[in-house]
């Protein structure tokens, strides 16, 4: 008895819609597991913001019962800071005002010590406020030999006109290097803001005009950057005339080398350079550009670089002269392209000649009939 093999066709319709039933089936098992573990789990619904406030911007170190400026950076008008100094004490709630970018608030310390200073951040999203990590601050005591040393008025007018805005600037160091910055007393009950912090041993300077002629005394004065004052410097006497009576004659104060010298304005653009402890005078040369030079030794070359615009006094180095030299005052580039265009046409008649394009005389011939 033979036994025969039957085959059987399946249709690739048919297992192709049976996968995909498997599949389904997998996804739909997955799906209900997943929605019974959510169903199943505690969902909590934060009312915090999704950061920590950062610290404020703000000295690290100080001194007792010196004031400190610290900030808050932030763009969301409608939020609330407060600022909780780690003495017991804090700022009230503060708001950022129109048109601004940051919070401020100063607070000094009473005592020594180390003090934790934190802010608190309150809005719509976080009604309780949530805090920021600590910032240490460590503050300490002061002595006489902290302060800043008195400075001195390093550069400016002290003879000139109302209502013409002159330059001043100031000059002192630190004990411990730190930065610096200056205020000056115009002597007429007008005391100026504080300048830009600078490095020790740098000068900064303002500007001011005085509106009604007469003379008045000028001081300045030097702070650290963690605010510490120093004395008043010595007073300089300033003589403002009438402006209508003004001729272009003015004097400069400048501070070289602890020597005090002025520079004697004939002009606006002349003067001289004029010591008044010895009476010696050298000359001034006007550069441009708000600029002058400046011998202080009559050896008859430049020493200094003086800017009275932003009262600024530089070492200036002159510009040595290159020793005459006869190789390289000949213009050896345009003699050699003159070389090569006499040669190039010599060698062109050269090659005219030799090929009979050109011929250098006509010779007549006669010939008998």
């Amino acid at each position: 008895m033979q036994k025969k093999t039957l085959y059987t066709m399946n249709s690739g319709k048919k297992n192709i819609s049976q996968s995909f039933v498997k599949v389904f089936f997998v996804f739909s098992l997955l799906l209900l597991i997943c929605c019974a573990f959510f169903v199943s789990s505690p969902v909590v619904f934060s009312k915090t913001p999704m950061y920590i406030p950062s610290t404020p911007l703000g000295t690290r170190f100080g001194y007792v019962g010196i004031d400190y400026e610290y900030a808050i950076v932030t763009l969301n008008p409608d939020s609330l800071w407060m600022f909780e100094w780690g003495d017991g004490t804090n700022s009230s709630w503060l708001q950022l005002e129109q048109n601004q970018t940051s919070i401020t608030e100063t607070h000094h310390w009473d005592a020594v010590g180390s003090y934790q200073l934190h802010v608190k951040y309150k809005s719509e999203t976080a009604p309780y406020g949530i805090w920021s990590d600590a910032m240490i601050v460590e503050i300490t005591t002061y002595s006489n030999d902290d302060y800043p040393y008195t400075p001195i008025l390093y550069t400016g007018k002290i003879q000139g006109f109302n209502s013409t805005v002159y330059t001043y600037s100031a000059l002192t160091t630190d004990p411990y290097d730190y930065q610096v910055c200056y205020r000056f007393d115009y002597g007429n009950g007008t005391f100026s803001e504080w300048t830009p912090y600078v490095p020790s041993g740098t000068s900064s300077y303002l500007s001011f005009a005085w509106e009604i002629p007469g003379i008045y005394v000028l001081r300045a004065q030097a702070k650290n950057q963690y605010g510490l004052e120093s004395a008043w410097s010595e007073p300089v006497q300033i003589i403002i005339s009438d402006k209508t009576a003004a001729n272009g004659a003015s004097i400069d104060l400048l501070v070289l080398n602890n020597i005090t010298y002025q520079i004697i304005y004939t002009s606006e653009y002349e003067g001289t350079f004029y010591n008044p402890s010895t009476g010696a005078s050298n000359d001034v040369l006007w550069k441009g550009g708000g600029v002058f030079l400046i011998d202080d030794d009559s050896d008859g070359r430049w020493e200094y670089l003086y800017i009275p615009s932003i009262g600024q006094i530089q070492a200036y180095i002159e510009p040595v002269p290159l020793e005459s030299n006869i190789f390289f005052e000949v213009p050896w580039l345009i003699i050699f392209i003159i070389l090569i265009i006499i040669f190039g046409i010599v060698g062109v008649v050269f090659v005219l000649l030799k090929t009979g394009y050109l011929y250098l005389y006509e010779e007549e011939v006669e010939v008998e009939k």
